[in-house]
């Protein structure tokens, strides 16, 4: 062994140390990371005798499921990103969807057995004033209400509506769905949905005035703990009629959470533009799994487009999911030249006893983004 370096004296170390302290450079330590999404023979298939069809205009027995697995192409064009939290969004493409159609259910009437078991680039960049602030916290708003910030083509904050009743100009569908004080993200009310197994509690209204190009936005929290169960649910989605597949709904704020055992990904939730053809099966296009539940209060935002047949999903300011297709090119998107109703609320397609309570506020919907302030 060599001979050892002797320790300098306390004052050569100390000057040693001052010198080291003006040096133009610091050290930076970088570790790779790793996100994993399953394969179709990893992921876990969901139970077909708990589930019911995700079209909303019937709940036949027969299944409809939403298949995971990797991504095929990444090959989409990406909405130019508004002003956003992180500089990065402006850069996230939208993925291929994994969407398994379901074979076309039968007509079903009420009594519908199925349903009774389970029951046991335009407007791009916001204007200044809505504009997302880099350090905005959405889970503290200001005091106000938020559809006094602009003259959107229809908002509501459920401030005028009393407490277990639904507000004027919208109709319920489901019974669990009303507006309640227990929760708010801005001002004393937001529109609850309680915790049922399966199916839906939302509230619509005439969509018309929304025309073929509008953004919406909401803000939406989930109690926890969540169900621990493979389930595909929406928040916000839009009827009309595509020009290639006839009569749909659009599914413009829409989510899938894996059960808690599901091989990398359990008990995590993407997000998803999904189509639902009446009397047949379902497409769209995901995010990975790369979102939690948390509790905590979202701004969730869409923007659709017919004239280009583009989509964009933002949430907390960030875009997540995007495509634009063009002109004519209907085949992964068909968004139709107006549309005829929007539904806001939740709905869960397979049984996820004893079901999701959520809380939804300050929903606003206009011909410009409208941003998470």
């Amino acid at each position: 062994m060599g001979a050892l370096t002797p320790v300098p004296p306390a004052a050569e170390m100390d000057s040693m140390l001052s010198k080291l302290s003006v040096l133009p450079w610091s050290f930076a330590v970088l570790v790779p990371g790793c996100v994993s999404e399953p394969s179709a023979a990893e992921s876990s298939n969901p139970d077909p005798s708990a589930q019911v069809s995700s079209s909303p205009q019937s709940t036949p027995a027969s299944v409809s499921s939403l298949a995971t697995g990797r991504a095929t192409s990444a090959s989409t064009t990406v909405i130019p990103a508004p002003v956003s939290n992180s500089a990065s969004a402006a850069t996230v493409s939208a993925r291929p969807s994994a969407l398994a159609s379901s074979s076309a259910p039968p007509a079903s009437t009420e009594n519908d057995a199925g349903r009774a078991d389970a029951a046991g680039g335009a407007h791009s960049i916001s204007r200044a004033d809505a504009a997302v602030s880099a350090t905005q916290d959405t889970a503290t708003p200001p005091p106000g209400r938020s559809c006094d910030q602009a003259d959107y083509i229809l908002c509501e904050d459920f401030e005028d509506t009393a407490e277990g009743a639904i507000p004027d100009g919208w109709d319920a569908r489901g019974d669990a769905v009303s507006v309640e004080g227990d929760q708010a993200h801005v001002g004393a009310r937001s529109l609850k949905l309680g915790a049922i197994p399966v199916w839906e509690r939302r509230i619509s209204h005439p969509a018309e005035a929304l025309g073929a190009a509008h953004w919406g936005r909401i803000f939406y929290k989930v109690q926890l703990p969540v169900p621990d169960a493979f389930v595909h649910s929406t928040l916000v989605a839009l009827s009309g009629v595509g020009p290639r597949n006839g009569a749909s709904e659009y599914r413009v704020i829409d989510t899938v959470k894996q059960a808690v055992d599901t091989r990398d990904v359990g008990s995590r939730n993407n997000f998803l533009y999904n189509v639902q053809i009446d009397g047949s099966g379902e497409f769209g296009r995901e995010t990975s799994y790369d979102f939690t539940f948390d509790s905590e209060w979202h701004c969730a935002e869409y923007h659709i487009d017919a004239a280009n047949q583009s989509y964009a999903f933002y949430l907390d300011g960030e875009q997540e999911l995007a495509f634009e297709d063009g002109a004519g090119n209907t085949a992964e998107s068909d968004i139709p030249d107006s549309f005829e109703e929007l539904r806001v609320g939740w709905i869960n397609y397979q049984a996820a006893p004893p079901g999701f309570t959520v809380w939804m506020d300050d929903i606003a919907f206009d011909d410009e983004r409208i941003g998470c302030e």
